[in-house]
């Protein structure tokens, strides 16, 4: 077990700010501090000896008030998060932009990859739409089918830039006046 899956349950208790940053890179270190909070200075901080505690009714209310006593700490953690990951998309396509400038040239590999994938996940779409499939081959089929759309969503976001609710976080991070 880990912190992912400690921050998974709060968010399902209603502890949806304290479970984004236990589920998170900064996840071991909250995640100990709560542990703390819920077990006692005494007891072992383990995310088994956390989810195990989350668990009980009492301890979720000793939750929500750390939750409510470290909000803004909590929120300011989330938003590093989400920095992090904005950089993260930041430097994938610097890398693209500092290749070409490098070498003057387009990374076609990258280009081929994308219309694979594409070209892929439509194939099979077309494929699921008018052939009917046998019985044996089903969950091989449907994995396949997953592995593509996911290449497929990663292509899409790659060349046409992020969501809407990212658009919109990041504009939230705008008016707080964080540096991005």
């Amino acid at each position: 077990m880990d912190w992912l899956e400690v921050g998974k349950k709060l968010a399902s208790v209603g502890l949806t700010t304290l479970g984004t940053v236990v589920g998170g890179p900064a996840g071991g270190a909250v995640g100990a501090l709560l542990g703390k909070a819920l077990l006692g200075d005494g007891e072992d901080t383990t995310p088994e000896n956390v989810m195990k505690a989350v668990g009980d009714p009492e301890t979720i209310l000793k939750a929500k008030q750390f939750e409510m006593e470290h909000t803004v700490e909590l929120q300011k953690l989330v938003i590093q998060q989400e920095q992090m990951r904005l950089a993260d998309v930041a430097d994938a396509r610097k890398r693209q932009v500092g290749s070409e400038q490098a070498t003057g040239k387009r990374d076609y590999n990258l280009y081929l990859l994308a219309w694979v994938l594409v070209t892929g996940f439509f194939g099979l779409v077309a494929m699921l739409v008018f052939k009917e499939l046998p019985k044996d081959s089903t969950g091989v089929i449907f994995m396949l089918f997953g592995t593509l759309a996911t290449g497929f969503g990663s292509v899409t976001n790659y060349f046409f830039g992020s969501s809407k609710s990212s658009q919109q976080k990041t504009e939230l991070l705008a008016k707080t006046g964080v540096k991005q």
